[in-house]
């Protein structure tokens, strides 16, 4: 009878150890390379990856990022389905991607990749300066990336819309005249141009107008993947409770320079829905997402 009590305790106690303990980590993490020599933004997602990590890693050996080969998004996406090149991805959310993968559902840049400034031809800007509708708007054309959300969102809103499936290829389209602007995140414009300068010196940024949509950049994982996402997940929310997300926003070389984000004010202000976004998506929900109010001064 004593040796059966003896045992059972220990099956208990082994049973209960097996529930709490974390799952082994994975030695490493594949991640694309870089889109380019100029893809700033793989440096800003990669490095908030393994400060997610770190910070919830609770004992367990951070996995390191290993890269495999450049992609566009349509072939990304391919590839983290497989499994075999992919194991992380960040890209523009959508109702489809939350049912196909895993997502963590926290905005990567707080929502700042909806809040859209162009990029023009310096020979568009005094044309655009007349535009302060989206009737206006809907006259003109943009370029984005063959495969990304923004084709359909912005379509959907009646805007006329050329794709480009080479991310690099846009700015040569923009600048050949098959589209008069390229939208770009407030974050992307800037830092995009300042690396192609010698490449695209009649290209500029244009201040003067907004574009806002509710948009978020998560990171994914395949759903069988539950344990690596959860790790990231709650490293991001324990970043946003220590104010480390912001302040990477902050120090990052494709984010810093928004900041304060009142001077990034403008008007006309031109928003248009987001038809592809999960309806449950806390898009007002100000520890997550940026709020258009956050752009305003006490002026405004």
């Amino acid at each position: 009878m004593k040796w059966s009590v003896v045992l059972l305790a220990g099956l208990f106690c082994a049973k209960l150890m097996a529930a709490t303990a974390q799952p082994a980590s994975p030695e490493s993490l594949l991640i694309p390379k870089p889109r380019s020599e100029y893809d700033i933004n793989h440096q800003y997602y990669t490095s908030l990856l393994n400060k997610a990590l770190h910070k919830a890693a609770a004992g367990r050996t951070v996995p390191a990022l290993k890269t495999t080969f450049a992609m566009e998004q349509g072939r990304a996406l391919r590839e983290l389905a497989k499994g075999e090149s992919l194991d992380v991805f960040w890209v523009g959310t959508d109702v489809a991607k939350e049912q196909e993968f895993r997502a963590i559902r926290i905005p990567l840049e707080r929502g700042l990749m909806g809040f859209r400034k162009f990029i023009l031809t310096k020979d568009a800007v005094a044309s655009f300066q007349t535009i302060r509708s989206l009737q206006q708007l809907q006259q003109r054309t943009a370029c984005q990336g063959a495969f990304w959300p923004d084709v359909e969102i912005m379509r959907s809103a009646g805007l006329k819309v050329e794709e480009a499936p080479v991310y690099e290829n846009i700015f040569k389209q923009l600048r050949a005249g098959r589209c008069d602007y390229f939208p770009r995140g407030l974050h992307e414009g800037v830092i995009e141009l300042e690396r192609r300068q010698a490449l695209y010196p009649d290209l500029v940024r244009y201040n003067k107008l907004m574009l806002h949509y509710p948009f978020a950049v998560y990171f994914f994982t395949r759903k069988e993947n539950e344990a690596l996402a959860l790790w990231i997940e709650q490293g991001l929310e324990q970043m946003i409770d220590d104010g480390e997300l912001l302040l990477h926003m902050q120090q990052q070389e494709l984010t810093r320079h928004v900041f304060p984000l009142q001077h990034q004010s403008t008007d006309p202000w031109i928003s248009i829905q987001n038809p592809l976004l999960s309806p449950d998506t806390p898009v007002t929900n100000s520890r997550y997402w940026f709020q258009p109010e956050d752009f305003k001064t006490s002026a405004n």
